[in-house]
């Protein structure tokens, strides 16, 4: 699939004639929601519910896109910071165009000279570190007429650690559906329920993970006593997921485990080293069951924390402009 394919519409339309400042400031900023990308569209074989049954699950969110996906939290992002589709742009550091010189570009064309880049990124790996330096410096030499805002990344928070709960208690109620009333599925056992909650996999010199052992807590405190939490790797660093699965077995005493992808869509991470770890972890601990949520997908919870991030650089201006 090939760049033009992918490609964002940039929606050019009235470009030449920036929106006429509001009372409240807004109108003179720009935003780029700015997103790692990938040139893969996604398939159930690429997501959770190829490894879990046979059958589409009721969770099935079939499988959006990356691309539409993305598309998708723009335009809900536009509506909760209540701007204009002018002045929103999304891009991506792969694949997907614009790519983050023009995106920039683009809002410079329509009038605005300030400009929030916000990374739509859910770890803090080399994407979000040095890669996301080099590809300011690259905006700033292109467009040096554009005050460029960095916005704080997602990292840990608690709209996306009620959102992890809910992904487990939704897959956790299907194993309470009674035969005949929906998809069956196999009762969990009775003790400690263990959730594996994996990240995409990033060198340690590049993340910690400290943010992730932070959410890890949060998830946990919000699901109750009767739970326990692990947080892992896909691949490359650690923890990894034998190690966090040792965890929960051994330290932790779970009678059962469900793994979170911290995801936003299917793909290759997803079938090839989320599944197929979680399928090594079957392999060594047959008696406990498995289980596995859907990726997060575009939830109204991730677009509401990505536009707190973008307020708060507002806010940290003068004059200060109010949502």
């Amino acid at each position: 699939m090939n760049n033009a394919a992918n490609s964002i519409p940039d929606n050019r339309a009235g470009a030449a004639n920036p929106p006429d400042a509001d009372a409240n400031g807004l109108a003179r900023w720009g935003v780029v929601l700015l997103a790692h990308g990938s040139q893969r569209g996604a398939s159930r074989m690429e997501c959770s519910c190829a490894w879990q049954e046979e059958i589409i699950p009721d969770w099935c969110q079939h499988c959006p896109s990356t691309p539409a996906g993305l598309q998708d939290a723009a335009e809900r992002l536009q509506a909760e910071l209540g701007l204009s589709r002018p002045q929103v742009v999304l891009s991506c550091l792969e694949f997907i165009e614009p790519f983050p010189p023009q995106a920039v570009k683009l809002l410079e064309g329509r009038g605005l000279r300030q400009v929030v880049v916000m990374p739509f990124l859910l770890g803090n790996g080399k994407h979000a570190t040095l890669e996301l330096d080099e590809t300011l410096d690259d905006i700033r030499a292109q467009t040096p007429a554009v005050e460029l805002h960095l916005a704080e990344g997602l990292g840990c928070d608690p709209g996306l650690a009620a959102l992890v709960a809910d992904r487990v208690r939704e897959v956790h109620q299907r194993h309470q559906t009674p035969a005949g009333d929906g998809a069956p599925a196999a009762p969990l056992p009775d003790g400690r329920r263990g959730i594996l909650l994996v990240k995409a996999g990033t060198k340690t010199e590049y993340d910690d993970c400290i943010w992730l052992e932070e959410l890890g807590q949060l998830v946990e405190e919000r699901l109750g006593e009767e739970y326990a939490v692990a947080v892992a790797q896909s691949h490359y660093g650690d923890p990894t997921m034998d190690y966090a699965a040792a965890r929960l077995v051994g330290e932790r005493q779970v009678s059962s485990i469900t793994c979170v992808p911290y995801l936003f869509f299917p793909g290759l991470i997803l079938r090839r080293n989320v599944l197929g770890g979680l399928e090594q972890i079957g392999r060594q601990y047959p008696s406990i069951p498995l289980s596995i949520t859907p990726p997060l997908g575009v939830d109204d919870r991730v677009v509401a924390v990505t536009a707190s991030r973008i307020r708060q650089v507002w806010q940290a201006q003068n004059p200060m402009p109010q949502a």
